[in-house]
């Protein structure tokens, strides 16, 4: 489980634009394949289906820094933090605070909406 300082910093790391770690691509497509990618192989099935399927229809259309906003608000968490956040799963006090980030919300949407 996550705990409260990694939140802290996940939370502020959010509002930090045009951060390029060297692992991430430098171009806009290879940074998109690489993220579908994660999304399809998060080591969960369930997340896999759910996110692969979301990133395949919205990643594409995604700029560098949305890019960068979802990889840490969502793909840089524990794969089971993940699944307790976007399918609401007793969510820990510390994972609350990234209840209202907007692609957990985009992400949880979308699997409601039945469009997996």
């Amino acid at each position: 489980m996550a705990s409260k300082n990694f939140i802290q910093k996940r939370v502020a790391e959010q509002f930090t634009k045009n951060i390029i770690l060297p692992n991430r691509p430098k171009d806009l497509y290879s940074y998109q394949k690489m993220l579908m990618h994660r999304c399809t192989n998060l080591g969960m099935k369930e997340l896999d289906i759910i996110l692969g399927k979301w990133s395949q229809e919205f990643v594409p259309k995604m700029s560098y820094e949305e890019l960068n906003q979802m990889e840490s608000e969502i793909l840089d968490l524990d794969t089971i933090d993940i699944y307790n956040l976007l399918l609401q799963v007793k969510v820990a006090e510390e994972l609350k605070a990234l209840e209202g980030l907007k692609y957990v919300q985009e992400i949880r949407n979308y699997a409601l909406k039945g469009l997996i």
